[in-house]
């Protein structure tokens, strides 16, 4: 079934110049004790990247997988873990209703201001579920 959100910030240069802003120390303070070196992390609404570096910094040597619905936005992403040199991150478009991932793949799951915008919240912590493992962890804010 597909979901059709509405998405009142994008093209907003200064809502934009805000997600830039974001990192992993202040908006995901509340995760980063639960990480450890090697895990395999999702992060969903990753935006321009600037947290999910933080986050792949946190699981290193593990991977982070980076996704938001908006191409643009995977595109900075990708620029800014280039321009940083880390290389254990990548990124690509998707959508929380139905990510491009087998059952079970992740150690942990983050989605910092996503949940807020979705017309199915629960639809889409359902498919967070289903690809964290068991005893995985999810950080939602």
């Amino acid at each position: 079934m597909m979901v059709s959100e509405s998405y009142t910030q994008q093209a907003n240069p200064a809502f934009e110049a805000e997600l830039a802003a974001r990192t992993a120390s202040r908006d995901a303070a509340f995760f980063l004790p639960h990480l450890r070196p090697g895990m395999r992390l999702l992060d969903v609404g990753c935006g321009p990247g600037s947290i999910t570096l933080g986050l792949a910094r946190a699981v290193s040597p593990g991977e982070v997988v980076g996704v938001d619905i908006q191409a643009a936005q995977v595109e900075q992403a990708r620029a800014l873990a280039a321009s940083k040199e880390v290389g254990n991150v990548c990124f690509q478009a998707a959508s929380v209703y139905a990510l491009p991932f087998p059952d079970r793949c992740f150690d942990a799951a983050f989605a910092n201001g996503v949940v807020m915008h979705l017309a199915e919240p629960v639809r889409a912590l359902a498919e967070l579920r289903r690809v964290l493992r068991p005893g995985g962890i999810a950080g939602v804010r």
